[in-house]
């Protein structure tokens, strides 16, 4: 049983799978989007959307979906349509990556009208991504491949309200498009991974030091 979805009539749940097939510039799900899903869908079973950011602050890999305006809504609609004709549940897979995203991405078309308030490459703390041997890591832009910055650390007072009223909206979204639930990401190094973690975060205020502390975001 899962919650308010209910019983499912198998074990075997699709895991979020990363697919860089969103459309451009909106990053709103393609009409492939549906049938994939649908392919994969089955009466009484669960899949699990690929990472959906929440807002354009989170765009860390090019064409990865999001689940912020009316244009990705739409989209999403005829995902879970597809899903929901085949008896299927559908749970979204809400994402923001924090630190993993470059600067760059603040001039994606989808953050043309929103610059000032998101930009790119956030975290808990000033720790930049880098390699074993203390080199700066790489990672992949709109341009090509290209070093990884130090993010800024969220301000508690500020940005982390804004934060959380963004996964609300996407929540929000989320149930207009007509998915069965969300699901928050939390691992592999994204934002709420990166509060988590003692080696990421390294804050003094309420979302750092403690373990309590750290799990304060999530």
């Amino acid at each position: 049983k899962v919650g308010r979805i209910g019983t499912l009539s198998h074990r075997v749940v699709l895991a979020p799978l990363t697919r860089n097939r969103a459309l451009e510039p909106s990053l709103a799900p393609s009409p492939l989007s549906a049938q994939y899903y649908r392919q994969r869908a089955s009466p009484g079973g669960l899949l699990i959307t690929e990472a959906t950011n929440i807002s354009p602050e989170s765009l860390a890999y090019p064409s990865t979906p999001g689940i912020w305006s009316p244009e990705q809504v739409e989209g999403w609609k005829k995902v879970t349509s597809a899903v929901h004709d085949k008896k299927g549940f559908l749970v979204c897979q809400l994402w923001h990556t924090g630190r993993v995203a470059h600067p760059d991405y603040v001039n994606h078309a989808c953050n043309n009208d929103t610059k000032e308030k998101y930009q790119p490459c956030v975290s808990a703390s000033d720790v930049p991504i880098a390699s074993r041997d203390g080199k700066p890591g790489k990672t992949i832009t709109y341009q090509g491949i290209k070093p990884h910055a130090a993010p800024r650390p969220l301000d508690s007072k500020v940005d982390i309200p804004r934060l959380c009223q963004d996964y609300k909206w996407a929540a929000q979204m989320a149930k207009d498009a007509g998915f069965d639930g969300v699901e928050l990401h939390a691992a592999h190094g994204y934002l709420i991974d990166q509060f988590l973690n003692d080696g990421t975060n390294r804050r003094t205020d309420e979302y750092g030091g403690s373990v309590e502390n750290r799990c304060r975001l999530l």
